[in-house]
């Protein structure tokens, strides 16, 4: 009976010491870990903060138990032997869950984005509406709700389109064979002063060239840059849009596709 006694006295040692950690590691978690984190990433530790809470509990507990079955005699490594084969068997059947809560933790460690930006994977392009230890959902540009596995993270490639600092634009122009040289380089002027014109929503310096002799036109390349002030669809349009008008004002002809057809002189014959 003393010997039931003293083993049962030191399972309730372990286990109120085990309550205390837990209560200690919340504590430390509430007041501390989360307030110092809301500042810089306050909507990813919204949902993160609760899984931390959860996860660093349980994972107490399990060793307040494993330590009270030590204490009451059990042969806590045999058990441990058994919960290992167990496990290895489990971990086998929920190898893709595992890997899931892997690339969750991975997306809240590594931060590769954050809930309200638009990125692009596995042939999705949407806006983060929730990030999840298992899975994240993004909402697509035709507004269908997308859930994402969050292993794609870790084996797929992701572009976060919402962080680029600008976007290229890149247009091909095709001019007339009649065109002289000089009024290609009239062209390339004009290309230039279309850019300057836009009011800080392009990057100053345009990219623009006589780039090649095609099959029906002689070919003048522009590249420019949308910054963060311009709209990625809007600006690009009144560019296009002041092109055509400053073209057909300085008389500058588009080319289209045209074939010459000579036909034998039969009446000679």
């Amino acid at each position: 009976t003393d010997a039931f006694v003293q083993a049962g006295m030191k399972v309730a040692y372990a286990l109120n010491i085990t309550w205390g950690i837990a209560r200690l590691s919340d504590a430390v978690i509430v007041n501390f870990f989360v307030p110092f984190t809301l500042k810089k990433e306050s909507a990813m530790m919204d949902q993160f903060a609760p899984i931390l809470r959860k996860g660093l509990r349980s994972g107490i507990w399990i060793m307040g138990l494993i330590m009270a079955m030590n204490n009451a005699g059990y042969d806590v490594g045999a058990l441990l032997a058994g919960v290992g084969i167990g496990g290895i068997a489990l971990a086998m059947a929920a190898k893709d869950f595992v890997a899931n809560i892997f690339g969750g933790i991975t997306v809240f460690i590594d931060k590769p984005f954050r809930v309200g930006e638009r990125i692009q994977i596995a042939g999705y392009d949407g806006t983060v509406e929730e990030i999840g230890i298992r899975s994240t959902r993004v909402r697509t540009l035709a507004g269908r709700l997308v859930v994402v596995p969050n292993f794609k993270f870790t084996d797929s490639i992701l572009e976060n389109v919402t962080i680029e600092p600008s976007r290229k634009m890149k247009v091909q122009l095709g001019l007339t064979y009649d065109t002289t040289p000089e009024r290609i380089e009239e062209a390339i002027e004009i290309l230039r002063s279309i850019i300057s014109d836009q009011g800080g929503v392009l990057e100053p310096e345009p990219t623009v060239w006589f780039d090649s002799f095609g099959d029906f036109s002689l070919n003048v390349m522009i590249i420019y840059y949308v910054n963060k002030t311009g709209h990625w669809a809007n600006t690009p349009s009144a560019v296009n849009l002041d092109i055509l008008k400053r073209f057909n004002a300085a008389g500058l002809d588009f080319a289209f596709p045209t074939q010459t057809v000579l036909t034998p002189d039969i009446t000679s014959r």
